[in-house]
């Protein structure tokens, strides 16, 4: 087990290498080793004990907030830090031209895996969506054609608007606009703002067994306070984790009114809700493509960018067929 999701109130203790889970009144044992990350989405108590072995074993713990968002981490020690290559990562990133190209393909990785997951629909007889992929294969050429990173990422904001202006189209339970985070205002809004969480997390770990530093990026301007390395990286891989597990969840009646609460305009995942929503996208990241698990294309994708910083091979974000 990669990763451990727990989305209720529970407390995490050690005994000796394993880490209990108490919740509910009863016990879960698992081996310290056979985890690298635990993910903390309801109440959750522990103490220094069992970060200590977390770190020692070089497990992140990712702790969200009661609205699904992602706070914060306790870190574990790097394992193979490497100062040459976070100079080469920093001298590529201050090359206005290379910087563009890197980010430039980190959005064709996201338009290619968006277009696929509406040809899917289009292949099976959905007419409808003809000039809705004719209209992303036209800003594919925005894409090209960008000048600048603000140039490059006002087309990716366009190609989302037309993007999920089509969700309908597949399903009018999907109908959601308009896109609205901090707070959502419905299901769909809701469940696109807590897995797209997920999916940055997910990102955010795998990018920590790499030798890159996760606050220099290319797409998304590098910042404090936050892993804009991550940001980048989730982009091709969002709408293969989040949104095409939203398709699933409605075109096959999944989901349920216990998943939310709504008030005042503003919809939120109940426990019941991150607590399912959590488990089918555990599952998600451990579904197979071309021999491998989304999780190790996400590690592939990381690898990948860190062989380009160091001039080994030209980068290529991860792109799904149809």
């Amino acid at each position: 087990m990669e990763t451990l999701f727990i989305s209720r109130e529970a407390r995490l203790s050690r005994r000796e290498n394993t880490l209990i889970v108490s919740m509910d009144g009863q016990k879960r044992f698992f081996p310290i080793e056979k985890i690298r990350h635990i993910v903390m989405l309801g109440q959750g108590r522990f103490n220094s004990a069992l970060l200590c072995l977390c770190g020692a074993h070089g497990v992140r713990v990712s702790v969200f907030d009661y609205y699904g968002y992602y706070k914060g981490s306790f870190e574990p020690k790097p394992q193979n830090p490497s100062g040459r290559v976070v100079k080469e990562q920093a001298r590529c990133i201050l090359d206005d031209e290379m910087r563009l190209e890197t980010a430039r393909e980190i959005v064709r990785g996201a338009w290619r895996n968006m277009r696929a997951n509406l040809a899917y629909y289009q292949y099976r007889g959905l007419n409808r969506l003809d000039p809705v992929l004719e209209h992303m294969d036209r800003m594919a050429e925005k894409i090209e054609t960008a000048p600048s990173i603000p140039k490059l990422m006002g087309a990716e904001g366009v190609l989302h608007a037309r993007y999920f202006a089509a969700w309908p189209i597949v399903d009018p339970r999907l109908d959601f606009a308009p896109r609205t985070r901090r707070p959502p205002n419905n299901p769909i809004n809701c469940l696109i703002s807590f897995l797209n969480q997920l999916t940055y997390t997910a990102v955010r770990h795998e990018v920590f067994k790499t030798h890159l530093h996760e606050t220099l990026s290319w797409l998304h301007s590098p910042g404090t306070g936050r892993s804009s390395l991550s940001l980048d990286l989730a982009e091709p891989f969002k709408p293969i984790l989040a949104d095409n597990l939203i398709f699933r969840l409605v075109r096959k009646n999944i989901l349920s009114d216990n998943w939310f609460s709504q008030q005042d305009k503003v919809c939120l995942l109940t426990e019941t809700g991150r607590r399912h929503a959590a488990e089918h996208f555990s599952t998600r990241l451990e579904e197979r493509y071309k021999g491998k698990s989304y999780r190790e294309w996400i590690y592939r994708e990381a690898i990948a960018l860190e062989r380009s910083v160091m001039g080994l091979t030209p980068y290529e974000s991860f792109k799904r067929k149809a």
